[in-house]
């Protein structure tokens, strides 16, 4: 078994990927936006924010720490899917040594579309909910860029890259594939 990191921006389907991970697999979840703003609201000292999260290494090192010390507390191994798009393909190599790390995005979308996709799926929980149009389009040209680069990173890095731009739950079975080829589950 490993634990698996799951990276990418905003609105491609991280968070709904982990949980039906955590589900099929018995996985903890460790969202990583929730560390995040915990350190930019509870240590602003720490000068964290959501800009510059994803270049630092420390980040990374928290949240494996965490999953580490967890397994020593309880005396067994317990596997964790985490999804951020806070740590970079880069950081994630380094510092989880022993975890499938996936990197999925929407580049092969045109804006449009993924705004009317978002605004399609959204809903009171998401942090998209009641933007207006203008506002998801600006959001919706900033995750295809996002993922654009990702993909580049995935592929210079041999990390294995999925596009959720047309069918998620398609992508997501891919991804299952993926997975259950690649660590005993």
């Amino acid at each position: 078994m490993k634990n698996i990191i799951i990276i990418g921006p905003s609105r491609v389907g991280k968070s709904t990927l982990a949980s039906i991970l955590c589900q099929k697999y018995n996985f903890n979840y460790i969202s990583g936006d929730s560390i995040r703003n915990a350190f930019i609201d509870i240590y602003p000292e720490l000068g964290y924010t959501v800009k510059d999260t994803i270049e630092r290494k420390d980040f990374c090192e928290f949240i494996n720490f965490i999953i580490n010390q967890n397994n020593i507390h309880l005396k067994r191994d317990i596997y964790y899917v985490i999804d951020s798009a806070d740590i970079s393909i880069k950081n994630a190599k380094e510092v989880f040594k022993n975890s499938l790390i996936i990197g999925i995005g929407c580049k092969d979308i045109s804006a449009e579309e993924l705004k009317n996709k978002i605004l399609e799926h959204d809903n009171n929980l998401d942090w998209t909910y009641g933007y207006n149009e203008e506002d998801l389009l600006s959001i919706s040209k900033g995750t295809i860029n996002s993922s654009i680069n990702l993909y580049n990173e995935c592929v210079l890095n041999n990390i294995c890259y999925f596009d959720a731009s047309t069918d998620r739950y398609e992508t997501y079975n891919e991804i299952y594939k993926y997975i259950e080829s690649n660590i005993e589950v």
